[in-house]
């Protein structure tokens, strides 16, 4: 009888057991669930949704007939002499390589030389780190003042009677040392941090084998951030046709400063407020075109930078 009791307890116990954890997990689910809806839900609107409708735009006209026209469209405006697009592709291109290949770099170089604490490194790492600090607008208003034949140079000669952003041999060239100047920050800010994560034994130990600054950053600093490099140049490829300046408080596209992202923008916005009935097509199908360039072009970059072995610290 005892035995028989004890039995049933244990049952009774086991089952109480089971269902507590049906219980515990249910709620576990509930709660897992509930914080992933917001951010399933905007994926499903935001991107699937979008992208979706992009793609179909671009094969419709926009009274939803099936055409090819967007893409011929596309291909006339990309191949014509002086055609915005051309013009916009080639100045996207541009803004491209002063960040991946000249910012990316000696912002990288500037951020070395901070970590070791040179001779008034606070002094720069505040004077560097200002534009990222100062809103966009701000910046880009005073430095129009700047290069304004009405500003702070009028009568000294320096600056031309249309002024540098007011004639097409100038503007972009303008446009871009704007750029140069303002895009050390977020580069420096990344690329210090993560140098700040090498251990301080290995600098050491290179020190007292007689390794040079140059040495150090060659053989060492770079090596051990190279995965931070490596995701940088994959960023920077996946905005490869959306590189771009302040193209629309610099100039609105005037001069040939237009980029492709701006001239998207453009399209969309139309002119005064008013789009034209084909440009959300003709935007899809140069969006949908540009896509796959890029994406075997990151997939292949994603590859090659997988090959390099990264060194563990």
């Amino acid at each position: 009888m005892t035995n028989t009791k004890v039995m049933q307890s244990k049952l009774s116990s086991d089952a109480y057991a089971k269902k507590y954890r049906r219980k515990t997990l249910l709620k576990k689910h509930i709660f897992i669930w509930t914080m992933l809806a917001g951010p399933i839900i905007c994926w499903f609107i935001f991107y699937l949704y979008t992208n979706l409708n992009m793609i179909m735009m671009a094969f419709q006209t926009p009274q939803k007939t099936w055409t090819w026209q967007n893409f011929v469209t596309f291909w006339n405006n990309l191949t014509a002499p002086n055609g915005t697009l051309g013009i916009a592709i080639k100045n996207t291109f541009l803004y491209f390589f002063l960040s991946n290949v000249i910012n990316l770099p000696l912002g990288t170089l500037i951020a070395y030389f901070l970590y070791k604490k040179i001779a008034g490194y606070k002094f720069f790492r505040v004077a560097i780190f200002l534009p990222a600090i100062i809103p966009g607008v701000v910046m880009v208003t005073v430095f129009k003042e700047i290069i304004s034949p009405l500003g702070q140079f009028a009568g000294t000669g320096l600056i031309p009677e249309l002024g540098f952003l007011g004639q097409d041999s100038t503007a972009t060239a303008t446009v871009m040392f704007f750029t140069f100047w303002t895009g050390f920050s977020s580069v420096m800010l990344l690329m210090s941090g993560t140098m700040a994560r090498i251990p301080i034994e290995v600098m050491e130990a290179a020190k007292l084998d007689g390794c040079g600054p140059f040495r150090e950053f060659r053989s060492l600093v770079i090596p051990l951030i190279f995965p931070t490099i490596t995701t940088q140049i994959i960023f920077g490829l996946t905005g490869l046709f959306s590189a771009s300046g302040p193209i629309l408080l610099m100039t609105g596209g005037a001069h040939k400063t237009t980029t492709l992202s701006y001239w998207i923008f453009a399209n969309v916005y139309g002119s005064n407020g008013v789009t034209a009935a084909d440009a959300y097509n003709i935007v899809s199908a140069t969006g949908l075109v540009f896509t796959v360039v890029s994406f075997p072009l990151i997939l292949l970059v994603r590859y090659l930078s997988n090959k390099v072995e990264p060194v563990e610290y």
